[in-house]
Order: C-alpha cells, then sequence, then structure tokens
C-alpha cells in the first residue's frame, strides 16, 4: 500500500497585541491498489495557544517530521496570508524544509506561484468544496480521535457537507451546472489546515521530493 503524509498550517490574525490562532493538521494519503482513488487519514491536529514566535512554531514542526513514521515522507503547506504565517514559511525554509507557501483569495481557481518559490494562490471557496467533496465521497477519515480539535473538525465538515448538499439542490433546481460554492471563513483554523493539508496531497504522488504541478488544480483530484 503506498503513503505519504501531509501536514497543513493555517494561520489566523492575531487581535491587537495577542497571539494568533495557528492549528496544524496531519493527514496521510494512502493507495490499496492503482485502480482505487486515495483515501485521505486524519493522523492529527492540533491548536496552538499563545505561540511565542513563527521560530518555536517552525521547531515544533521540524521535530515533528524528524519523527516515525513521517521523516522523509512529508509535504508541507502553510497559509501564509498573515504576517505570522509568512514568517513561518521562511522559519521553516531556514530549517532546511521546503513548505508550500499558500496565499488564499476570495477569487476561484489556482495558480502556481512566482518561479523562483514554492507557492500557490488558490480560492478559498474552492478548497474548501474540495475538501468537503472528498467527504461527501468517503475518501476523507476523520474518525476515532479523542482531541476537541478534531471532533470540531469533524462536527464542522459534516455542517459544510449539509450545507453543501443544498447548495447544490437548490442549484439543480434552478438548472444551473455550477455554483460559486461554500463561503470560506478566514478564522477557521481548524478546517483551513485540514483542507490545505489535504489539497496539497491530492496535488502531488506518494513522492514527497515531487514539485506541484505547473498547473495546480482545485476540482476533485487523486
Amino acid at each position: 500500500m503506498a503513503h505519504a503524509f501531509f501536514l497543513g498550517v493555517d494561520v489566523s490574525p492575531a487581535d491587537g497585541d495577542g497571539a494568533p490562532d495557528v492549528t496544524h493538521a496531519l493527514f496521510e494519503k494512502s493507495k490499496e491498489d492503482s485502480d482505487e482513488p486515495a483515501t485521505y487519514r486524519l493522523n492529527r491536529i492540533r491548536d496552538h495557544a499563545d505561540v511565542a514566535s513563527a521560530d518555536d512554531l517552525a521547531d515544533h514542526v521540524q521535530g515533528l517530521v524528524a519523527d516515525q513514521p513521517y521523516i522523509g515522507r512529508t509535504s508541507l503547506i502553510v497559509n501564509r496570508g498573515a504576517d505570522f504565517g509568512a514568517a513561518l514559511v521562511g522559519a521553516l525554509e531556514d530549517r532546511g524544509m521546503d513548505p508550500v507557501a499558500a496565499t488564499l483569495t476570495s477569487g476561484g481557481g489556482a495558480v502556481a506561484g512566482d518561479p523562483d518559490e514554492i507557492g500557490v494562490h488558490l480560492g478559498g471557496g474552492d478548497v474548501l468544496r474540495r475538501f468537503v467533496n472528498l467527504h461527501r465521497d468517503g475518501r476523507l477519515r476523520l474518525e476515532n480521535h479523542a482531541t476537541e480539535a478534531a471532533s470540531r473538525l469533524a462536527r464542522d465538515v459534516q455542517a459544510l457537507s449539509e450545507r453543501l448538499d443544498e447548495i447544490d439542490g437548490d442549484m439543480e433546481a434552478l438548472g444551473e451546472t455550477q455554483t460559486d460554492g461554500l463561503s470560506f471563513d478566514p478564522a477557521a483554523t481548524h478546517i483551513t489546515s485540514a483542507a490545505l493539508a489535504v489539497w496539497l496531497g491530492s496535488e502531488r504522488s506518494f513522492d514527497p521530493s515531487q514539485r506541484l504541478k505547473t498547473s495546480p488544480q482545485t476540482d476533485a483530484g487523486a
């Protein structure tokens, strides 16, 4: 069975002098055989309260991906929209890691970043819809976790799935074939970190050294 790990980090801007809200989510992508679509299993998710600095969080991430079974098989993606997110990307790069720097937009689609960086511009609503569609297709595994962060993720993904059913049903009744999809909430770091991790997993093969596709996608993927 082929498998690889994908770690997503999301940052919500701090209010005033407070610490930013930070969540990391780690998913395992696996395939039983080449003819089946990949599934994505939540390995762990953690909210980080009172993070002292981007360097401290980078040290934590570096230690995490250096452990078994993640070492050599984990790819990283960070939402760099907030100042802390951009600083975290730099801190991870300083430690020899190569995180994908994601810029989430209110538009749609996906565009590769600058040629001299590992980056991508993504429509937040599209990434969210792709994540929820995997849940609807039974390819997202969120069970068997006792933490509050994991429970909240499972509850909110189910609620988003029900909302997407309503949206798609309304559009079908109107004779439409497309919809702008779900609303993207920049403060929902537990959702965004997970959605980014799974998006990266669907864009990459099981080879962690593989770069992003030249034309990344936001529709249903591998």
